[in-house]
């Protein structure tokens, strides 16, 4: 299970190329853009202002967050540390692997998420139990004391 040994330190927040000439482009391409090839495209839309979405962690998805319009606080955890983000703008993306816990924060009605996955929808691969999750990623950390 490599997925219970993923930490903040395996987030990635980072900017994509824009092309500017009439209006903006934004290339993204599977394994040179983002670290995997997309199997899986959705947005998320219509979100009530200061609602959450998201709260639970994959498996086996990795995913890449992007704030197509509006706002959004992005709440990570990976079982012992938690972490925020922003992402305002459709050049910023955040790399999540598997295994870490993650919530979406709208700030605003008109806020479109668009998420890059690595896996095809599988109701299997979520862990929607935050104390589940905790008590998982702590196992992990606790066999890791004796190997340092």
């Amino acid at each position: 299970m490599t997925w219970i040994k993923k930490t903040l330190s395996d987030v990635e927040h980072f900017e994509f190329v824009s092309h500017d000439n009439d209006g903006s482009l934004i290339a993204i391409e599977s394994n040179d853009s983002i670290p995997f090839e997309v199997k899986r495209i959705f947005y998320v839309s219509g979100v009530e202002t200061l609602a959450q979405r998201g709260q639970h962690a994959h498996y086996k998805t990795e995913q890449v967050l992007i704030c197509l319009r509006g706002k959004i606080t992005v709440r990570l955890h990976d079982g012992k540390n938690g972490r925020k983000y922003t992402l305002d703008n459709p050049t910023k993306g955040l790399y999540i692997p598997n295994g870490i816990w993650d919530a979406q924060v709208y700030h605003t009605d008109d806020t479109i998420l668009l998420s890059l996955c690595s896996t095809l929808y599988d109701k299997e691969d979520y862990l929607e139990d935050f104390k589940e999750f905790q008590k998982l990623k702590k196992t992990s950390y606790s066999d890791d004391k004796g190997k340092k």
